[in-house]
């Protein structure tokens, strides 16, 4: 007696996977759009401040414990939200063109913007000292911990959110995922912010023009979701 077994369907068991790996590239693509408009909300709230010294740093953040919180969360959650987004991002490329530096880009974007989002947990530190010190306390505990190496650490760290992005959308346009033209507000938003002196009104523009870049990759990482659903059903 021969008994004749015959392969369980697949289709059933594979839509599952298909459709849960669509649903997560969609919440990275809304995370990648959420979080670059944060970002720039964090930055337009940020306490503004008479000049970069060290000293008016701590004063502009104690002055206003409600806005220094307002900023602080917004750029926590921002930095927070690309930082998970960014892994999800190297899925767009299909073939090995722009695949090593699409997957280190967003390697390096993860870390760089995860470690933004701790660091600006200082904030509420720095302003807590701001009010409760007189300013040359303050300012004398505020040089000792960041004298700190490993403060010096993660400082070094937070680069790779700004180097990671370029990388991965030079990738992204090799892969031809997406324009070489995506280089242009990224790069000129960051050399901008590096050269002005900080206002909030001002480098919360150049946050905005920034935010096209990964405004534009997470609607494509929405939109790639939509379609592989629709393959899947």
């Amino acid at each position: 007696m021969t008994t004749s077994l015959s392969p369980a369907p697949t289709t059933t068991d594979e839509r599952p996977a298909r459709s849960t790996g669509a649903l997560m590239l969609t919440i990275a693509g809304g995370a990648m759009v959420a979080g670059s408009l944060l970002y720039a909300s964090g930055m337009l709230t940020s306490p503004p401040q008479d000049s970069p010294a060290a000293a008016d740093y701590i004063a502009a953040l104690g002055r206003d414990e409600g806005q220094t919180t307002l900023s602080a969360v917004l750029l926590h959650y921002g930095n927070m939200a690309l930082a998970l987004a960014w892994l999800a991002a190297p899925v767009l490329v299909r073939g090995r063109r722009g695949r090593i530096p699409t997957v280190v880009g967003a390697l390096m974007s993860a870390i760089g913007l995860v470690t933004v989002a701790g660091f600006v947990l200082y904030d509420y530190w720095t302003g807590a000292i701001g009010r409760e010190l007189d300013p040359a306390t303050a300012l004398g505990l505020y040089e000792t911990v960041g004298a700190n190496a490993g403060v010096g650490v993660v400082g070094l760290l937070t680069l790779f959110g700004l180097l990671g992005p370029v990388v991965a959308y030079v990738g992204l346009a090799r892969a031809g995922v997406t324009g070489w033209w995506l280089l242009l507000p990224v790069v000129g938003a960051t050399v901008a912010s590096a050269v002005i002196p900080f206002s909030p009104l001002v480098h919360g523009a150049l946050a905005l023009v920034g935010a096209v870049a990964p405004v534009v990759l997470g609607l494509r990482m929405i939109a790639r979701s939509r379609a592989e659903a629709a393959v899947a059903a």
